[in-house]
């Protein structure tokens, strides 16, 4: 019978040999990289000297110090990724409530004065509105794709543009960045690299055209993520901070500041890529592939334009955008549109990691380590705010955006909040302009997701995203500085 079953059932027979031994299953788990392992041992290290150090030289309040041994630690992690970016989220939240809260009443933990906040208010993150306006987005993202609404849609707006390459190349940055206000823009890149294979199928290998094309996707994806709060981490984080400090931008609002910015940087990049990878044959024509919309494509889209409509005027019908966003939720999951499985496939990190950057706002505040930090920072208010925008790019080019955001943005808030602060802007201005300014790191294949989608396909090298990146990032920096007080102003009451 042994013989027998090896014999019919080979693999089968071989997999259960292989289980049947303990140090088998040892060998199936996988190794703990050694590189990210000394990384994080290192860190921890550092960090109990910094908070150490502060112990024994500094007068700060105990709350203080050991908040600043976590945001010590949760930059050092955040950098060099020795552990994923939402691992260090859920360590942030652990450590604050046990450092901070005390739930345990341990000695030498909580605040130094004897009262301690309760641990809810570090929790508290995990039901923000802006992480139900995200998981809205999210659900609403994941429809789309699904029935290939995306494709569809992008294909016929595409054929509306013609064949010339200059206006396909128009055609596929506003296609992308339209996309991206409402969805992933790592989601918008992959989808859009795949809509654009067929039409590189009609350029020659070494035509500049390809590399311009490939390229001008992931830039107009970066761009179009500062269009909306739901269009990248960095501006739902911003607009969490300043609803605690108690400033409310509306969906609309955050439309109206920077969608002007957008469309602008928009137009710019694409006659830079253009004038930079002209086609060889100025007579080149291409022809995007035909799509189709089914009935349940089109549902898609009613609910889309119902939600957006919705979000744009919440101002007006009362409901708040994070209510708004369980509509999509609702109409998807309910009529089995999407299944256990789709909702399980969500950006679930994504979405912890933006509560792991608020729950870092909420413990700088509750502490006052965000009002030390400000004490650092120059005493020209005009400086700060052109240190702040810089450093966040700066950031966002080598980590991620969201992580360079969740660092900088409680630091920038309440500078601007101080008496001194107000030379640089309101707080909101800085929120906004440190948000928008972690969407425009794309110097580097590394910089973002949809850059190194696109790097990966092997056309394009390194060099050719620093010298478009550089270029439009240092524009837009300039623009946001120099006039975005002036639009935020006109827009809002702040």
């Amino acid at each position: 019978m042994k013989i027998r079953f090896k014999n019919r059932f080979p693999r089968f027979a071989e997999e259960l040999k292989r289980l049947s031994h303990w140090e088998d299953l040892a060998e199936v788990k996988p190794p703990i990289p050694s590189r990210r392992l000394l990384l994080f041992i290192s860190a921890v290290v550092l960090d109990i000297l910094l908070v150490r150090g502060l112990f024994l030289y500094s007068d700060w309040q105990q709350e203080a110090i050991y908040m600043s041994g976590i945001f010590v630690l949760a930059a050092l992690l955040w950098i060099t990724e020795a552990l994923p970016l939402f691992a260090t989220a859920i360590l942030i939240i652990a450590l604050e409530i046990i450092l901070l809260a005390n739930p345990g009443n341990w000695a030498g933990l909580g605040f130094e004065g004897g009262y301690s906040p309760d641990y809810r208010e570090f929790l508290a993150p995990l039901s923000n509105p802006v992480i139900v306006l995200f998981f809205g987005g999210f659900i609403l993202a994941h429809a789309v794709l699904k029935e290939g609404v995306d494709k569809a849609m992008a294909s016929g707006i595409l054929r509306a543009f013609g064949g010339k390459p200059i206006f396909v190349m128009l055609g596929l940055m506003l296609i992308t960045a339209f996309f991206s206000m409402w969805m992933s823009n790592t989601a918008t890149t992959a989808m859009m690299i795949t809509l654009v294979y067929p039409i590189l199928k009609q350029i020659p290998d070494k035509d500049p055209l390809r590399k311009g094309l490939l390229l001008c996707i992931p830039f107009a994806a970066n761009i179009g993520g500062m269009g909306t709060p739901i269009a990248s981490p960095p501006n739902a984080v911003a607009v969490s901070f300043l609803q605690q400090s108690g400033f409310s931008i509306s969906f609309l609002e955050w439309v109206l500041i920077a969608t002007p910015l957008m469309l602008f940087l928009l137009l710019f990049a694409w006659l830079f890529l253009y004038n930079n990878f002209k086609p060889s044959d100025s007579n080149l024509y291409l022809k995007p592939e035909a799509r189709k919309i089914d009935t349940r494509g089109w549902y898609v889209i009613l609910i889309m334009v119902l939600t957006v409509l919705l979000w744009l005027t919440d101002r007006w019908h009362g409901l708040s955008t994070a209510v708004v966003a369980l509509f999509p939720a609702i109409a998807f999951t309910a009529t089995g549109l999407l299944s256990r499985s789709d909702v399980n496939s969500l950006e679930w990190h994504i979405l912890i990691l933006i509560m792991g950057g608020i729950a870092l706002g909420v413990g700088m505040q509750l502490s006052g380590l965000d009002e030390i930090f400000v004490t650092f920072l120059p005493s020209e208010g005009k400086m700060v705010l052109s240190a702040m925008v810089l450093a966040t790019l700066l950031f966002s080019t080598f980590i991620s955006n969201t992580a360079a955001a969740n660092l900088l943005l409680p630091i920038g808030i309440s500078f601007a909040m101080q008496p001194e602060g107000a030379e640089a802007g309101s707080p909101v201005q800085l929120a906004i302009s440190i948000a928008l300014a972690a969407s425009l790191a794309m110097a580097l294949p590394i910089s973002t997701p949809p850059n190194t989608i696109a790097y990966s396909k092997g056309d394009l090298l390194s060099s050719d995203f620093t010298k478009a990146g550089l270029v439009i990032g240092a524009l837009a920096i300039m623009l946001i500085i120099a006039l975005g007080g002036t639009i935020i102003s006109f827009w809002t009451s702040y």
